[in-house]
């Protein structure tokens, strides 16, 4: 079982980052001491404090206290022709933490697409190997370098497979092909749409596919099951908060989003249980 990305607390901080507001601040607007609050961020968990907490972040207070609590998880979701890897990188001297990449397959026409590479190639190469799939295209969803680290281990086995981004490769060893918003790609039964999803980084996109049994959307680090990814400024922060629920949420519920960390999830999901968007839906949403 592939874990969450993010504790509570890691969820709480990244608020706290995009709304610019620091321990003493919080104290000051929860009107709790400051030693409370301090043992709060430093994990001594309090249900009154969290919910404290949670309202002066715009966070959804009982879905956040459900995820600290793990009441709630993605649903496990098998899907033909989705093929789900995990590799590691270290993010500082004593954290290791894993990166996602994916790879779509229809064993008819064998066709493979690629969306990100993670940190090692090897599992899914030998899996294209083993199953005779040629990589026909590559899909970048942003340039952070846990998400391209691999990217030369795919381009030495299949150099003409283009890689598809929204801005050009900041390593002048690729030539990434520009993929403009809503511009639509047809690769075997798939067809994959653009669409931009910028605020954990400028140059997110992400993919929209249809073509299995049920639409994918690689959405990199716009979001995560519960949770989203880090973002350094008040204004890339709300920015991301608005695309996000116009470009992602607002899919169709049934939708499975593939994020860059942690397990698979679906729209509806994500409406119902993450902290940053479910207190936006009034009502539970039908899974």
């Amino acid at each position: 079982m592939i874990q969450l990305e993010d504790t509570y607390l890691d969820i709480i901080k990244k608020a706290c980052v995009g709304h610019g507001l620091g321990e003493k601040k919080i104290a000051q607007l929860t009107q709790l001491p400051l030693a409370k609050i301090s043992g709060f961020f430093d994990g001594e968990y309090s249900e009154s404090i969290l919910e404290s907490v949670a309202q002066v972040l715009r966070l959804d207070y009982t879905s956040l206290k459900n995820h600290a609590n793990s009441v709630t998880r993605p649903p496990e979701i098998p899907l033909e022709g989705l093929q789900h890897y995990q590799s590691t990188f270290t993010y500082r001297p004593d954290q290791t933490l894993s990166v996602n990449h994916y790879l779509l397959v229809d064993f008819i026409s064998k066709t493979a697409l690629l969306f990100d590479t993670g940190t090692d190639a090897a599992a899914s190469l030998e899996y294209l190997k083993d199953n005779a799939l040629n990589l026909s295209a590559i899909f970048v969803t942003h340039q952070h370098k846990d998400h391209i680290w691999a990217l030369g281990q795919y381009t030495e086995h299949f150099p003409k497979a283009p890689i598809y981004a929204a801005k050009q490769s900041i390593d002048s060893t690729f030539l990434f092909s520009l993929l403009e918003i809503g511009k639509k790609l047809t690769y075997g039964p798939f067809e994959i749409e653009a669409i931009r999803t910028p605020g954990h980084t400028d140059d997110g996109m992400s993919f929209k596919v249809t073509g299995l049994s049920q639409t994918v959307m690689f959405v990199g680090d716009a979001l995560f099951a519960h949770s989203q990814g880090g973002i350094h400024s008040q204004e890339n922060y709300q920015r991301a908060l608005k695309i996000n629920r116009s470009n992602i949420l607002s899919q169709a519920n049934k939708t499975i989003l593939a994020p860059g960390h942690g397990p698979l999830t679906t729209v509806a999901h994500e409406k119902n249980n993450n902290p940053f968007y479910a207190s936006d839906v009034c009502q539970t949403i039908e899974q």
